[in-house]
């Protein structure tokens, strides 16, 4: 049984997982065999070896000047006499540890007393929190350093020569840092809303100083830098609008069908709780090849709108069902043709159509009729101006 469970285990896990668990295995067994041959050098390597490495500082001669070594047997001796001659030094140690975890401890519990849980307070306080835990560790460890005699002015100028040459080579990671902290305290979002960036779809789970944390409804949990996010749309601010379209047969009177949905509106909004506001009868939203499509909307929260509208959809079929409305599907009907139904074309509309369709074509041109009585006029006319004009000679 416990083979199996063992096998479970290690299936579940990703092969990038494994290959880290075994590369840690590598390193902690040999952790082990380092601090065993450590503690017991002397048989394993040689006196010669096991001198250098079991001699400590004890002080310095007078005289000479030169430091003073002494010399232990195994590796175990050593240990116990510098933790006997430092005892103080380490009894300091833990006690700044201790009283540090403490701070952090009263600061997040300060900081949680704050939180009025709403979604930018959450944010702000889990970065304060964040910026008090690392301030100060940092301030325990210069302490720490300055009990066991460390230099810390010229440690701190070593580590302000190094942050240069590392904000130099990392100025990707300032500007996530920036960015981070924009985003915190312009409000463009926080912890639970349900964002779009970059085409991302998801819930914020973290908002963090280098990387913002998205989750999806599948469960992926996607980490951007903050610098690198461009467009941002909040869908959690404003309500969202959950619509549904019913799609009813023709053969369906449409009043009867609109009396319906408006009869069983108040029921469904009593069976959908997560509906924030509405449903409203909008109309009739299109008709198309095979049916009549009806549209209802309601306001809803983000985060439900999805499930709402699943919800809505099942209780208008049912009400549909229960009032025996017939719901259309994709279905081909094959007639043969009736010539009692057919209505036939007269002469003069045949002669019509077809005179259309030429002058259509540019067969036959659509002034030609037209110009065809102008000249006759002009011909009449001409005619009636010489037979005057041969009068007047006459007389």
């Amino acid at each position: 049984m416990a083979e199996l469970k063992q096998k479970g285990w290690w299936a579940k896990k990703t092969t990038f997982q494994k290959v880290c668990f075994i590369i840690s295995a590598i390193l902690f067994v040999a952790a082990l065999v380092l601090f065993f041959i450590m503690m017991h050098a002397r048989p394993i390597l040689g006196n010669e070896t096991a001198d250098q490495l079991y001699r400590y500082p004890i002080g310095t001669d007078e005289e000479t000047g030169e430091t003073l070594y002494k010399t232990f047997a195994h590796g175990w001796a050593l240990v116990g006499y510098v933790l006997a001659s430092s005892a103080l030094h380490w009894l300091v140690t833990v006690m700044i540890v201790f009283v540090t975890f403490i701070l952090i401890f009263v600061s997040n519990f300060i900081t949680h007393l704050f939180d009025n849980k709403s979604k930018k307070s959450k944010t702000i306080s889990s970065l304060i929190r964040s910026l008090v835990k690392y301030g100060m560790m940092l301030i325990a460890l210069a302490i720490i350093l300055i009990v066991w005699g460390v230099n810390v002015a010229g440690v701190l100028a070593g580590v302000g020569v190094i942050t240069l040459i590392v904000g130099l080579g990392c100025q990707s990671l300032i500007q996530d840092v920036i960015s981070g902290l924009f985003i915190v305290f312009d409000d463009y979002f926080g912890v639970g809303d349900t964002v779009i960036i970059d085409g991302f779809r998801g819930t914020i789970v973290e908002v963090g100083l280098k990387t913002t944390k998205l989750q999806d409804f599948g469960g992926n949990i996607k980490s951007i830098t903050n610098s690198s996010i461009s467009t941002v749309v909040n869908m959690s601010r404003m309500r969202s609008v959950s619509s549904v379209t019913l799609s009813v047969s023709y053969n369906e009177d449409v009043e009867r069908v609109e009396a319906i949905i408006l009869k069983e509106i108040e029921e469904i909004k009593e069976k959908v709780p997560n509906i924030t506001e509405g449903p409203w009868y909008k109309g009739i939203d299109s008709i198309s090849a095979s049916s009549i499509n009806f549209l209802v909307l309601c306001y809803v929260d983000e985060s439900n709108r999805f499930q709402v509208t699943r919800d809505m959809n099942r209780e208008f079929y049912l009400a549909f069902k229960k009032n025996n409305v017939q719901i259309p599907y994709p279905q081909v009907t094959v007639n043969g043709e009736d010539e009692k139904k057919t209505a036939k074309a007269s002469p003069e509309e045949v002669a019509l159509a077809v005179r259309e369709q030429k002058i259509l074509r540019g067969t036959i041109d659509k002034e030609e009729p037209k110009k065809k009585a102008s000249k006759k006029a002009r011909v009449i006319k001409k005619i009636q101006q010489s037979y005057e004009q041969a009068q007047k000679d006459m007389d």
